[in-house]
């Protein structure tokens, strides 16, 4: 296909056509227009309304259901288990800290 625009007859056409021309008040029309007519919401506050209590309702279902669905075993709830050995693990580690020694605290000296 060639792209030949100068043998187009819609290019003659619009050579043929004249020119648009604009009031200098138009801006000024469309805005009067505009602030005249009612302001009507994109959505009707009923409508939002229901909206956020429905979407409210299928957030609590869903944790409801998170919840429920939560395999409790001889040790609680699956999962947890690993949870309560490392807190053992870790329980006496402010014992460890030298917390009167300042020297292990300062760091001027590089590590």
């Amino acid at each position: 296909m060639k792209d030949d625009f100068e043998n187009d007859a819609l290019w003659e056409l619009l050579g043929h056509a004249r020119t648009a021309s604009v009031s200098p008040y138009f801006s000024r029309r469309v805005l009067r227009c505009l602030r005249q007519s009612p302001a009507q919401p994109l959505l009707p506050p009923l409508l939002l309304r229901w909206l956020a209590a429905g979407s409210l309702a299928v957030l609590t279902a869903g944790f409801c259901l998170n919840l429920g669905s939560a395999q409790i075993g001889s040790e609680g709830i699956a999962g947890f288990g690993d949870f309560n050995q490392t807190f053992d693990a870790i329980a006496g580690i402010d014992t460890l800290v030298a917390v009167d020694d300042v020297s292990v605290l300062d760091y001027s000296n590089g590590l």
